[in-house]
């Protein structure tokens, strides 16, 4: 991680602590951290807060080292339920999920520390992370998820995958414990 990158990733967690919201490093940055090291240029969390509370964030911005991505950002708050933000100094952007399904709040709860340099950042479990990128299904999300299972085939949860998945896919009609069947049977080969 280059150091415009990890100034931005740390600096984004000591503001989210400092304002006391939860939070777990997803995106890329989480699955270099995790074992599957890829490039990326920006910073992606999801954040355990309503809109309402996310807005008021956004008031809470001045003085910080973060500033609106786009005038309005309420608006994109309430319609697309993510806070973009701009690193002051680096000009590196920052994603900020409004986490307010069950699973984004799961995936926050069981997020656990890496450390980056001395600082401890919470990032996603790699179960979670596997969810997400089965979820999302874009090539870039799929070479992501093969990389962690081959990586960390072995420290994987399946079962937490698999039924976390079904949950998920039922509530959405969708077959994510299918697509989380193919990520293991990849790796058992």
């Amino acid at each position: 991680m280059n150091e415009p990158l990890k100034k931005t990733l740390l600096d984004a967690a000591a503001f989210l602590e400092q304002e006391g919201v939860p939070y777990a490093l997803i995106g890329g940055i989480a699955v270099s951290l995790r074992g599957q090291p890829r490039v990326t240029a920006d910073v992606d969390m999801v954040i355990a807060l309503d809109v309402d509370r996310a807005r008021e964030l956004v008031g809470r911005l001045t003085g910080s080292n973060f500033e609106p991505l786009f005038r309005g950002v309420e608006e994109i708050v309430e319609k697309a339920l993510i806070l973009p933000l701009r690193h002051r100094s680096t000009h590196i952007k920052v994603d900020l999920a409004i986490g307010l399904s069950g699973f984004e709040r799961q995936a926050i709860r069981r997020a656990n520390q890496v450390h980056v340099e001395e600082t401890p950042i919470l990032v996603a479990s790699i179960e979670d992370l596997l969810i997400m990128k089965a979820l999302a299904g874009r090539p870039r999300d799929d070479q992501d998820a093969e990389g962690l299972v081959n990586s960390q085939h072995e420290y994987i949860d399946w079962e937490y995958c698999q039924s976390t998945a079904f949950e998920l896919g039922e509530s959405m009609g969708i077959d994510l414990a299918g697509r989380i069947r193919e990520m293991r049977h990849g790796a058992d080969e």
